[in-house]
């Protein structure tokens, strides 16, 4: 059950990642909070990647601020509040991990990334218990690779993104054209209708009337003229 909890109390636990979240009674708040943490750190410890210790840092500091404003909320506010699962761990959905071509190209090269730097921290690291760090070709090396490649690799995932930005423009501006074409050719055509009213059926039954009295009228003046001659 959720209850607010003393201020010194819920600062001491929120120095835990999720701590303070489960001191509330924020118990799912809490676990997802915590187990990213650890997720995280777990990551940077795998890997051997110390840029990835951005992520648990990043973490901890919006789990210790989180924690800290639900708790100096209003007792209706707080009241109010719905523990769920954060970061998505609570509706988790196998096709939610599907991924088209392009996306499934760009998890394949950083998992690729990951790994070759995976295997050179290996490689390095036992290389250098070998030669020894005194060497000045290993430490050439190792501030190589630690400084430069990555910022080179920075620099051209920057250049591929900014040109894929470009080519999209493009290809949105070319598919929008092909729209309008498409919508001006389904227009429909506009017929001119005829102003000839359509005959009625008293109509068609009078025409063979004025043709039988047009012909009694000639007959009458047939008749008059043998009549006169």
């Amino acid at each position: 059950m959720k209850k607010q909890k003393g201020k010194f109390l819920l600062f001491v636990f929120s120095l835990c990642p999720g701590a303070g979240h489960m001191y509330m009674g924020l118990m799912k708040m809490g676990v997802s909070v915590m187990l990213g943490f650890m997720l995280g750190v777990f990551a940077v410890s795998i890997t051997g990647i110390s840029a990835l210790a951005v992520l648990p840092i990043t973490l901890y500091i919006y789990s210790f601020f989180h924690a800290n404003n639900i708790g100096g909320m209003e007792a209706e506010q707080f009241a109010a509040l719905e523990d769920e699962y954060l970061f998505g761990f609570g509706d988790w959905d196998m096709s939610r991990f599907k991924l088209d071509k392009k996306n499934r190209n760009i998890a394949a090269i950083v998992c690729i990334l990951i790994g070759v730097s995976m295997l050179w921290n290996v490689g390095f690291g036992m290389l250098r218990d070998y030669v020894g760090w005194d060497n000045p070709f290993i430490k050439a090396v190792y501030y190589t690779m630690r400084d430069e490649v990555p910022r080179v690799i920075i620099a051209i995932a920057i250049i591929w993104f900014g040109v894929s930005l470009m080519r999209g423009k493009k290809l949105d501006s070319v598919e929008n054209d092909r729209h309008v074409e498409a919508d001006s050719a389904k227009k429909p055509v506009i017929l001119l209708q005829s102003t000839k009213e359509p005959e009625t059926d008293e109509q068609k039954v009078e025409e063979p009337d004025l043709d039988m009295q047009s012909a009694e009228d000639c007959e009458t003046q047939e008749n008059e003229q043998a009549g006169g001659a």
